[in-house]
């Protein structure tokens, strides 16, 4: 007797289909994602640092702070989001005198990426940066500079070096200051630092 398949019933079709379809709507909706993910990513750039960062902070600042200071303008840089200004007395102090510093202050300015945004990631650098050390010593947090900031100041006693250092974060921009002054004390870093920070954050816009 010859035998007969049943026909296939519209349930059994369907059945052999959700597979491919719930596939077909995953790969899909992934590069939808992708997709909406880079323009995000294109529509929020960092923004440009300036073109000269010791101008938009003043130079008159860095030649106050800094004894006989120059500009150092082999490590002084403007490219894309990222900008640094160095001043330093370095061959520049006059024969006997025992007074002499250096100032930096950079600038990096922070874009979005994925669904992380320039504020959020400049916020995540300034909480590594502050779990680390500088030449003054291990970072504390500080108010009343930007966002949310973290300082260390340190001196070696009447006659020593003073040293200062501070991270601040104003939304997508992230700002590191590092300051020593010889002969100076903690106060007066502390004074340095902050003086170069509020005028960072002033000029830079």
């Amino acid at each position: 007797m010859e035998e007969h398949m049943p026909p296939s019933t519209p349930r059994r079709r369907w059945g052999c289909l959700l597979p491919l379809t719930v596939a077909i709507l995953v790969v899909a909706g992934f590069a939808g994602y992708l997709k909406l993910q880079a323009w995000s990513e294109r529509s929020h750039p960092p923004a440009a640092a300036p073109a000269d960062l010791c101008a938009a902070i003043g130079p008159t600042l860095f030649e106050q702070l800094v004894p006989d200071g120059v500009r150092q303008t082999e490590s002084i840089y403007s490219s894309g989001s990222d900008a640094a200004c160095d001043y330093s007395t370095a061959d520049n102090r006059p024969i006997g005198s025992d007074m002499y510093g250096f100032l930096h202050v950079r600038l990096l300015r922070y874009g979005q990426v994925g669904w992380d945004s320039g504020a959020d990631r400049a916020s995540a650098a300034l909480a590594h940066s502050c779990k680390g050390t500088a030449v003054a010593g291990q970072f504390h947090g500080a108010s009343g500079l930007g966002n949310e900031a973290c300082t260390v100041y340190s001196e070696e006693g009447q006659g020593g070096t003073a040293h200062g250092s501070a991270v601040v974060r104003r939304g997508a921009d992230l700002f590191w200051v590092d300051y020593y002054r010889h002969p100076g004390t903690a106060q007066q870093a502390r004074q340095a630092v902050t003086e170069v920070a509020l005028a960072s954050l002033a000029g830079v816009s």
